[in-house]
């Protein structure tokens, strides 16, 4: 399996495809997998790179102070491992904070944005609810618990009552062969919730598109709406689903990805 130094880690990636680079960042305490159903669609015609964030999946876990700047750099520092000069890069959650400090501050190395369950800062209900999450991470829960903790607010009801789905949501997050470490996941926690990008929006000038899900709860469709109003050349679109939209209706956020990757970049 892939992995190369950075710094302080060693991180784990994967690739698919071929052409013009598309990097692929994870949230909280996701890894790599995160893709895994959009990995196929979105590596037609294109380098696909996903990898997994310090403290998450395969790469290194220090317990030490983790930042969204230090984890942007990461991202940079593998692009240059992979000798890529410039990728067009989407993040979920978490992933899309270190995709607006990576195109913020290595604004050279971004095409354009793709940025999903994302809100330029913590709203007050998302900062409570991480909180909340990684307290319990420090509590020794079962995953079958921590699932049951977490998914609320990450999928839609119709997803939760359906025995089958919610089953295999709670059979694959049990069986993860890579999940972070309790410490690690507290460390990515803090990291995110001290970010705020608010500031650095407008000169953020690379094309963006914001994907909010209709049901989600935990980032605030007007928060979504807020960043891509900030955002010189930014764009919203609403999906159907909660913040585990990527989950629940993949195909629908992927056919989003390709569309808005497939579009002309303005002259300038």
């Amino acid at each position: 399996m892939p992995h190369t130094q950075l710094r302080d880690i060693v991180a784990y990636y994967e690739e698919a495809g071929s052409g013009s680079p598309l990097l692929l960042i994870a949230g909280l305490g996701g890894h790599s997998g995160l893709w895994s159903l959009q990995l196929r669609a979105l590596s037609l015609g294109r380098r696909a790179i996903a990898f997994d964030n310090r403290g998450s999946g395969r790469t290194s876990a220090p317990d030490k102070p983790y930042s969204i700047a230090g984890m942007a750099d990461d991202a940079r520092q593998l692009l240059d491992r992979l000798e890529v000069e410039r990728a067009s890069v989407a993040g979920y959650g978490m992933g899309g904070a270190i995709a607006l400090e990576l195109a913020a501050e290595h604004a050279d190395r971004v095409e354009n944005l793709v940025l999903i369950g994302t809100s330029a800062s913590p709203g007050g209900r998302q900062r409570l609810v991480t909180e909340g999450w990684a307290d319990a991470r420090r509590s020794n829960l079962s995953r079958e618990q921590a699932f049951s903790l977490t998914a609320p607010w990450l999928y839609t009801s119709e997803f939760l009552a359906d025995n089958q789905r919610r089953a295999q949501a709670v059979e694959s997050g049990a069986n993860d062969p890579h999940p972070a470490q309790d410490h690690a996941y507290a460390r990515q926690a803090q990291a995110f919730l001290a970010y705020d990008a608010t500031s650095k929006l407008a000169a953020i000038e690379q094309p963006a598109l914001v994907l909010a899900g209709e049901e989600d709860i935990l980032v605030d469709p007007a928060d979504a709406a807020a960043l891509a109003e900030a955002l010189p050349n930014g764009s919203l679109q609403q999906l159907p689903g909660a913040h585990a939209g990527l989950v629940e209706h993949p195909q629908a956020y992927a056919a989003a990805l390709l569309e808005f990757l497939a579009a002309p970049v303005p002259a300038g």
